[in-house]
Order: C-alpha cells, then structure tokens, then sequence
C-alpha cells in the first residue's frame, strides 16, 4: 500500500471514528417532512383508489410513491446539506461515497421485485401479487438503515428494525389495498423519528 493510499484509509477511518459529528448534520425537520409526504401519498393513493378501476389504480398509485419517494429524498440531501455547510463539511466525501455504496444495493433489489412483481401482473403470470409491493418496500428500506446504521448512532437502527418487522408483518397479513402500511411506516415511523432526531441532534 502506497503512502497516498494508506493516507485515504486513515481519513476514511478517522470519519467513521466521528460518526456521531457526522450525524449531527442529519435534519429531524427533513424525517418529518418525509413523513409528511408519506401521508399525502396516502390521501392521494386513496383518493384514487376510491375513484378509478383497479388496475388503473395501481399504476397511478406506483406514481404517487414514486413522488413521494423524489420529495422526500430532496428533502433530506437539501436539509442535511444546510447543516453540513455551517459545520464547513464537503459536499462530497470519501465517508459519503462508502455509505451511498451500502444502501444503494437494498434499493436497486426493492425496485427490481417491484418491476418482476408488476410484469407478471401485466401479463398476466401467476396470481395477482401487487399487495406484497409495501412489503417489499418496508423490508429494503429496512435493510439499507439497518446497514447505514454501521456510521451512523442508533436511532438510524432502530428506524430500520421498525421497517423489517411492519414489512414482515405486512407480508404475511396484506390486503387487496396494503397501501395503508405504507402511510403509518413511511409517514408515522418518519415523523416519530424525525422528531426525536430533532430533540437528541437539533432541528
């Protein structure tokens, strides 16, 4: 190992020692606008549940979580970098790269079930399974804090277990519209989290 290299190692390591700094920079303000989002996906999701056919609605229901899923994302990187910028922190980083690696396959899973799911409804393969689609979106997201929780304290992980249970639990009892799920984990475990993130690390 070259010197340059062994001298990237130990700034990688230096950031993981500062996790808890790092975390500081985290919004409670952006976990409950997230949330918050969530419970408007809900209203819209039921809205058109309640006024389309079913197969109608569950296209124009994969559009509104998949805006809900934009808002809340630029919620969280527009907040988190307010905080980063009075701490002088970078908006890039070898730390950040290292994290986006080890969510990002949770994510690229969730969404590929989610596409094999709505393929075989298209056509028609095998029995409807478009209820598991909350589930399999509890448990990835689960997954990726479980293992973002690795750099971060341990609200991040408790966050994270909350989704693997409510998706297991979703899996084995969901309904003909499981959309339900979606609002109290995405929308109620967001706000109960953004707040004590709030409280613990500030706004």
């Amino acid at each position: 190992m070259d010197a340059e290299k062994a001298s990237e190692e130990l700034k990688v390591i230096r950031q993981l020692m500062e996790r808890p700094i790092r975390f500081s920079t985290m919004s409670g303000l952006s976990g409950i606008l997230a949330g918050a989002a969530a419970l408007a996906g809900l209203a819209a999701d039921w809205h058109f549940w309640c006024r389309y056919d079913q197969a109608t609605a569950m296209w124009i229901n994969i559009g509104v979580w998949a805006g809900v899923l934009v808002v809340a994302f630029a919620a969280v990187v527009a907040l988190t970098r307010i905080r980063e910028r009075k701490q002088g922190m970078p908006i890039w980083s070898r730390i950040k790269k290292r994290i986006l690696l080890t969510i990002l396959p949770p994510f690229l899973a969730g969404a590929g079930l989610t596409a094999a799911i709505m393929y075989r409804w298209y056509f028609r393969i095998g029995p409807n399974e478009w209820g598991l689609i909350p589930a399999i979106w509890m448990l990835f997201y689960g997954v990726a804090l479980w293992q973002l929780g690795e750099f971060s304290p341990i609200d991040v992980r408790v966050l994270g277990a909350a989704f693997l249970v409510a998706g297991v639990v979703s899996a084995v009892r969901y309904q003909i519209n499981p959309y339900w799920a979606l609002g109290v984990t995405f929308g109620g475990f967001h706000i109960v989290y953004g707040i004590a993130v709030w409280v613990r690390h500030g706004g």
